[in-house]
């Protein structure tokens, strides 16, 4: 009898294990069907293989298809996902470029030689480039009529450029005392508001805590949104976003990922990431914010590398989350963007 009752319980363990494995491949196959009407993910990376430039992932898939031999660092989509622009950091260019999505076409915005000009008059230091890798101007972005981005490894001024006549015209949007990880501007009753994530800490003493901050473009007011405990990853490009309206903002507090209201300033539980020798790298809205694409990195042994991601996409709907590729040891990104 005890054998009988041993075996029926056996019996009953795996059915429950298969109709558990089974309502999770049912969640993924949805998550994955939905998510991959969204634009493409696009990163740029340098595989172990040897493989290098921009890369245009399938959700369906897992494949990556490459779309440009440069790597464009810090990539970003322009508001009608037609084009990417990114920082070139090459011995062929340095700069900021841009990769149009509909034929692939490459074209130089700027050169770094030209950038440097434009600094002085800002009384800027320079930027020098010595090789390829970790780039010193960062995260730039479309911005009206023109582009703005990080100047400087520690991004604590935030530049505009655009184009008048043939010539840049130059302008200090932020200047900060403190590091600067992510930025976005926003138009709001005439008036242009800049949201940054930054490690000053404005709404708590906390040692690794930081604050989103929202300021009035050239104005000296600034408040505190979200105390934040940010990052201790050396990766220092930011872990939060916000949707094309700017209403809300989607970030990471272990082990939680929360979006909050703007408007109604409440937050959201969407799930949960724990992490163990591990870090979150990456956070992304999908056009709709429908879904949240993040990417997590596992910490190399003895650091004898970079990290090892692995990509995952959230119903911010329902909570429910599926692992997507994970890619190989010896992979390194450069950039995503969704």
């Amino acid at each position: 009898m005890k054998k009988i009752k041993l075996i029926k319980i056996v019996a009953f363990f795996l059915i429950f294990m298969c109709i558990w494995f089974a309502y999770k491949k049912y969640i993924a196959y949805n998550i994955i069907k939905n998510a991959s009407n969204q634009p493409p993910i696009v990163f740029a990376a340098d595989f172990y293989n040897g493989d290098a430039g921009t890369f245009k992932y399938n959700i369906e898939t897992g494949k990556a298809e490459k779309i440009s031999d440069y790597v464009f660092h810090e990539l970003s989509y322009s508001e009608n996902y037609e084009k990417i622009i990114g920082v070139i950091w090459e011995d062929r260019f340095q700069g900021l470029a841009e990769l149009d999505m509909r034929d692939y076409t490459f074209k130089t915005i700027i050169s770094l030689n030209d950038l440097n000009k434009c600094v002085r008059e800002l009384g800027l230091d320079e930027i020098k480039y010595e090789h390829s890798g970790v780039t010193q101007l960062r995260m730039p972005k479309y911005c009206k009529d023109g582009y703005i981005f990080f100047w400087g490894y520690y991004s604590t001024v935030v530049c505009h450029i655009k184009k008048v006549n043939d010539n840049w015209n130059i302008a200090m949007v932020n200047s900060s005392r403190f590091q600067g990880y992510t930025y976005f501007i926003k138009k709001a009753d005439g008036l242009e508001l800049l949201f940054l994530e930054t490690e000053e800490k404005l709404l708590s003493q906390a040692s690794k805590r930081g604050t989103i901050i929202e300021k009035t473009i050239g104005m000296n007011d600034e408040k505190g949104i979200l105390d934040i405990n940010l990052t201790e990853a050396i990766d220092a490009s930011g872990i939060m976003d916000m949707p094309d309206d700017m209403s809300k903002i989607v970030y990471y507090e272990e082990p939680e990922i929360y979006i909050y209201d703007l408007n109604t300033k409440e937050k959201k539980h969407v799930t949960n990431q724990y992490l163990f020798c591990q870090y979150i790298l990456d956070l992304k809205f999908s056009s709709d914010e429908r879904y949240i694409f993040y990417t997590v990195g596992d910490i190399p042994f003895f650091w004898d590398g970079w990290y090892r991601i692995k990509f995952f996409i959230v119903d911010t709907e329902t909570g429910n989350k599926t692992g997507l590729t994970k890619w190989k040891n010896g992979d390194t990104f450069y950039g995503i963007d969704w």
